[in-house]
């Protein structure tokens, strides 16, 4: 299966005069590889129990000094998935499981 690639964004933390988003996201990663599977109905609900809106499951290798956080985002091609949890495996920031929802 070939791995899908994606750049990890975060907001810009600029805020116009009435307090929106205003400039460029933040670059975290550039083309990083992972795997993204769609949440079956069992796993969808299990991620809604702990307050989680999530439709994917996204596992990647992290970088320690480039943290990803619930406020980040996924950028594939035109494709936008919101990270909504953040699991770290091996709580060391190399092995992530990612549950995001997608921006439509």
């Amino acid at each position: 299966m070939k791995p899908h690639i994606v750049n990890v964004m975060r907001p810009t933390k600029s805020k116009g005069t009435l307090g929106q988003s205003q400039g460029e996201p933040e670059v975290v990663r550039r083309n990083v590889p992972c795997s993204i599977k769609t949440l079956t109905g069992t796993e969808q609900e299990r991620a809604r129990q702990n307050g989680v809106t999530a439709t994917y499951k996204v596992e990647m290798y992290g970088d320690p000094s480039k943290p990803i956080d619930e406020k980040c985002f996924l950028q594939m091609g035109t494709r936008t998935l919101n990270v909504s949890q953040v699991e770290d495996v091996a709580f060391n920031g190399v092995q992530l499981v990612l549950l995001c929802g997608e921006n439509k």
